[in-house]
């Protein structure tokens, strides 16, 4: 616990329409400190219309530090499909910062290492910092994002957009609310998601065609009969194969960063994957999530 401890330094966000009216309140993290101007993320839930995936208009954003001190802060970047939000906030003295963690192994159930972390929050209030514990659990969240995973964390709305830590001090994930658990975006993703933000102003997604769950989470009956023709087996299983459409891509002809002349309807079908099939390796690179999925498809445009 003590690697958690030396780092217990992030925020509250308070959001206030044009006459200053409260709306709502959440935790996000300082990942980065640069040349006087912090670099904050958290829950797009902040700015986000109700049941709508737009940024409402005319709100004012207020940073609570855990000094106290209260900074006014801008919406710099918002993705909706992982639901993330940077904020900058303009400060005189230097705010600690503390990066997203890129390790993809801590979420792999067949390593024997402790799932043991913590979700933190805080309060709009001086020195109010909230800490869960809980473990890893190998599930997917019940929200619709195959990318998320699941901790037995239990933390109020106050805590969504804080983050997510493992006994060694590294921020693992970033935290959403359900009642019965904590989902959360890993940090790997949230790291090729900063990225894409500075290199193309937005995250680019393009469409494999495929929709797959983590091995842990298929019946017991499923698995049994898994490992004993692939002992040891580690990868996702293919619950869904369907045809992309380019309207739902987030590659557009014409985008800058890459040269797009057309965009083409291919089936993964073509391709000879089929339901079921169990998935190891992407271009060589083993995995052992959904969630690393994405991000190794994301990576192909870095």
């Amino acid at each position: 616990m003590e690697g958690v401890l030396t780092w217990l330094y992030h925020n509250e966000f308070n959001l206030f329409p044009a006459e200053d009216k409260h709306l709502f309140s959440c935790s996000g993290t300082i990942v980065e400190f640069l040349k006087g101007v912090g670099c904050v993320v958290t829950s797009a839930s902040l700015v986000k219309l109700p049941h709508q995936d737009e940024i409402a208009d005319k709100l004012k954003v207020n940073v609570c530090l855990p000094s106290g001190e209260t900074l006014e802060g801008s919406v710099s970047n918002v993705d909706f499909c992982y639901n993330i939000c940077v904020v900058h906030v303009r400060s005189t003295s230097q705010l600690p910062a503390k990066r997203f963690s890129a390790d993809t192994t801590f979420f792999n159930f067949d390593d024997c290492h402790s799932k043991d972390v913590v979700a933190l929050g805080r309060l709009c209030k001086r020195w109010s910092l909230n800490v869960a514990s809980g473990k890893l659990t190998p599930r997917r969240s019940q929200f619709d994002c195959e990318e998320l995973l699941v901790s037995s964390c239990r933390i109020s709305k106050r805590g969504v957009g804080g983050p997510l830590m493992d006994f060694d001090g590294n921020i693992i994930g970033m935290n959403f609310y359900d009642k019965k658990e904590t989902p959360f975006v890993p940090g790997f993703i949230m790291l090729k998601c900063l990225q894409h933000f500075n290199d193309f102003g937005r995250v680019i997604r393009p469409l494999h065609g495929l929709r797959v769950k983590t091995l842990h989470e298929e019946q017991l009956t499923v698995l049994e009969k898994i490992h004993l023709v692939f002992p040891g087996v580690c990868g996702v299983i293919v619950e869904k194969v369907q045809v992309p459409s380019p309207e739902h891509s987030e590659i557009k002809a014409g985008d800058s960063g890459v040269m797009v002349d057309k965009i083409e309807v291919h089936s993964p079908e073509h391709s000879e994957i089929k339901v079921g099939d169990i998935i190891t390796h992407v271009d060589g690179i083993p995995f052992s999530s959904a969630a690393e999925v994405s991000i190794l498809v994301i990576l192909s445009f870095l």
